[in-house]
């Protein structure tokens, strides 16, 4: 599909949170029914993201569980849209919503560290240099700023290496599991188990891993040349769950859906060794 086609089929159908058809990476439910819960701790909360570089700057008013308000910081017209909000890590607030009005249709996801301050957000939008119904995405850095803030100046989450060489089997339902094996600094590779728990779907795709915190990540990974699909997850390998959204879209619209699964770490092997100096370094 061209950008254009995949932009009128947005305007005529853009989900959050509903499932519905539009998503091709199947029910909302077969990949999120072993999800993690939804926090309430943003309600009655207004801050400001800024993020690094010229980046956006979004300020934000959290009005109920499921709904906010948001604006560019130019703006004076506040936006208000469905989201929904983990609690990935303690007071580590993991939530996304659907851009109002973008084109090409765009969502973020966005990791809020209330205890020191620093975001990042996973800006995703449809369209690639090849497919408008394939998703392109990109990591943002950046502070929040509001009451209880004291963001550092220089700090910020980084790219990282260290789920690299690592497997997980993740299960996001009682029918569905999928072994991850984290096989470089910018890709990962995938099996799908069938019913009778044999080998089944395999496929490998670009993605992108950042620290938040010992143990807690922002893993992101887009099925391309599949079925243009984005995953975008926080591993939490503390206690081997992680919660986070899709995004994807099509003839039939634009979907954000959830995902969440319970993981189990099944071995790793040193492959960082073939990749040259480390990938460990500030975001830009």
């Amino acid at each position: 599909m061209s950008d254009e086609e995949v932009h009128q089929a947005a305007e005529k159908s853009t989900l959050a949170f509903g499932g519905g058809e539009s998503s091709p990476q199947a029910n909302a439910m077969s990949m999120a029914s072993h999800n993690m819960p939804f926090t309430d701790m943003l309600v009655g909360k207004e801050f400001t993201l800024r993020y690094d570089n010229g980046g956006p700057v979004w300020q934000y008013k959290f009005t109920e569980k499921f709904k906010l308000k948001y604006k560019e910081e130019k703006e004076t017209e506040w936006h208000e849209v469905a989201y929904r909000a983990y609690e990935g890590d303690e007071k580590l607030v993991w939530f996304a919503h659907i851009l109002t009005g973008s084109k090409p249709r765009a969502c973020v996801a966005t990791a809020v560290d209330l205890l020191n301050g620093l975001t990042t957000c996973i800006y995703s939008h449809m369209g690639t240099a090849y497919y408008g119904n394939e998703t392109t995405y990109r990591a943002l850095f950046g502070v929040a700023e509001g009451e209880g803030f004291a963001a550092p100046q220089y700090l910020r989450h980084e790219f990282t290496d260290e789920l690299v060489g690592h497997a997980f089997s993740w299960s996001y339902s009682d029918s569905m599991t999928s072994m991850h094996f984290y096989s470089s600094p910018h890709s990962m590779s995938w099996t799908i188990f069938t019913g009778d728990q044999t080998m089944g779907a395999q496929w490998g795709s670009p993605c992108l891993y950042v620290k938040l915190r010992d143990g807690v990540y922002i893993f992101c990974q887009n099925e391309e040349a599949c079925n243009g699909a984005e995953m975008i997850e926080l591993i939490n390998t503390k206690i081997s769950h992680d919660c986070g959204f899709s995004y994807s879209g099509g003839a039939r619209g634009v979907n954000l859906g959830l995902v969440g699964a319970i993981g189990r770490h099944i071995g790793s092997m040193n492959v960082t060794k073939y990749f040259g100096p480390r990938v460990i370094g500030k975001g830009a």
